[in-house]
């Protein structure tokens, strides 16, 4: 009984297959010769004794492939890439019945060395040394194309090695050692050249500072000679006014003091009475007849002012009238 029961278990267990997770399956059933379109997902399906499940791996998968090609030049190269690839979920039952569940031997393994190859073959080994993502992205358009219609999908590709032949290293590490000599060439020459500049920089400024210095000078100098007639010019025009002022107040004094003289002039001959006017006659007439001189001139009273001094007049008016003989 209990051989019985294992027998029916294990042609049970012969019966089912099991899809794992990330896979897909697509059912052959060997009796009818067909093969089902619709995948089935991860789990245990009943398959009998007469079906098969075809299984597929559709999460990415990566294979590396080694290369040796050549370089533009014709140098010897040694490279290790990778392709990054799955098949397409949609198209499994026209990848498996077109290609089969070994696509990558059959297709893009191939294709991958092919375009790898002609594309390093395209470019130098400087280009490969400085634009590996450049070249990397050349190989997968490349890939992709040639996979056009194969129910395949490529993510990348990437280098990630590359070996040079000895002589390319050489060749190099001397193009290196030759580059840094320039380099420190150049640069010993533009920093003698740029402290040259300087120095010329330099110079130049200190003679602009005393071009400019002797300039301001020159200027103060003709500024304070300005300033120096200037000052000759108000010094002399205030000595020319002090000197009309002063001839001017000289002339008003004089012409207030004549003023002054005549006004008291005129007051005092506005103070002279008859009598003054002809004692100041007869004293005038004295004066020039000398003493003991007698002249009778009469009313004295008319005899006219001028003909008197100015001292007679006060003696004339308090002499008493006499007559003269």
């Amino acid at each position: 009984m209990r051989i019985f029961v294992a027998v029916i278990l294990l042609m049970l267990s012969a019966c089912a297959t099991t899809v794992e997770p990330g896979h897909l399956g697509l059912y052959f059933d060997r009796f009818r010769g067909t093969l089902h379109r619709e995948p089935v997902g991860p789990g245990l399906h009943y398959v009998g004794f007469l079906g098969r499940m075809e299984d597929f791996d559709v999460t990415y998968s990566t294979r590396s492939e080694e290369i040796r090609t050549t370089s533009s030049e014709g140098l010897q190269l040694e490279l290790r890439i990778a392709v990054i690839y799955r098949p397409v979920r949609a198209e499994l039952y026209e990848l498996d019945t077109e290609i089969g569940t070994n696509f990558y031997d059959e297709v893009i393994g191939p294709e991958f060395r092919s375009a790898a190859r002609g594309v390093f073959a395209r470019h130098s080994y400087i280009d490969l040394m400085k634009r590996n993502e450049q070249v990397e992205d050349e190989v997968e358009r490349d890939l992709r194309r040639r996979i056009a219609g194969k129910h395949l999908e490529i993510a990348s590709v990437t280098l990630e090695s590359l070996k040079y032949a000895d002589a390319i290293v050489t060749a190099v590490r001397e193009k290196l050692a030759a580059e840094q000599d320039a380099a420190r060439q150049k640069t010993l020459l533009e920093n003698e050249a740029m402290r040259k500049k300087l120095e010329v920089t330099n110079q130049a400024e200190q003679a602009r500072l005393k071009a400019e210095a002797t300039l301001r000078e020159k200027l103060q100098e003709i500024e304070l000679a300005k300033k120096q007639v200037e000052l000759e010019k108000l010094r002399e025009e205030a000595e020319g006014a002090k000197k009309v002022i002063g001839a001017k107040a000289e002339a008003d004094a004089a012409k207030y003091e004549a003023q002054a003289v005549a006004e008291k002039a005129r007051a005092h001959n506005l103070t002279l009475t008859p009598l003054a006017v002809q004692l100041q006659g007869y004293e005038a007439l004295k004066a020039l007849a000398g003493t003991e001189t007698h002249i009778y001139l009469g009313d004295w009273s008319k005899v006219p002012n001028f003909l008197f001094l100015p001292g007679l007049a006060g003696k004339a008016a308090s002499a008493p009238a006499r007559p003269t003989h």
